[in-house]
């Protein structure tokens, strides 16, 4: 548990810490909806599905049989989730601040994290059953 700790809290830090040195260089937007700005509308919602979704995947840290690589990439989920639920607790909104290239959207390091640490759960918990 202390490895996953260190890596939620690391994917904390990143994200914050890169928009604050970033912070001359990039266009900053806000999203009070979920991923592509989906509900929108009821932001209230939005934050009660992203406490929910955290307290899922810290269960499933704590509690499942998970191999080692499959519990690094929730880890690294969870501290992404953490990191724009904090933002929705103090703001009503995530700050986006990277566009997404091919499309009117932003997204940021946050965003990043979760895909990738769904990424890594799934590919490992897939491949090593």
């Amino acid at each position: 548990m202390f490895q996953s700790l260190i890596i939620i809290i690391s994917c904390i830090l990143i994200e914050h810490v890169s928009r604050i040195l970033l912070s001359d260089f990039i266009e900053i937007t806000y999203n009070s909806g979920a991923a592509f700005g989906l509900l929108k509308s009821v932001p209230e919602l939005t934050l009660i599905l992203s406490i929910i979704a955290c307290l899922i995947i810290f269960c499933v840290i704590i509690f499942a049989k998970l191999n080692k690589i499959s519990k690094i990439g929730l880890s690294i989920m969870l501290g992404g989730a953490i990191s724009n639920l904090i933002e929705r607790i103090f703001f009503g909104h995530v700050i986006d601040w990277i566009p997404f290239l091919f499309w009117d959207l932003n997204f940021n390091l946050a965003d990043v994290e979760i895909s990738l640490g769904a990424f890594i759960a799934f590919v490992f918990s897939v491949s090593l059953h």
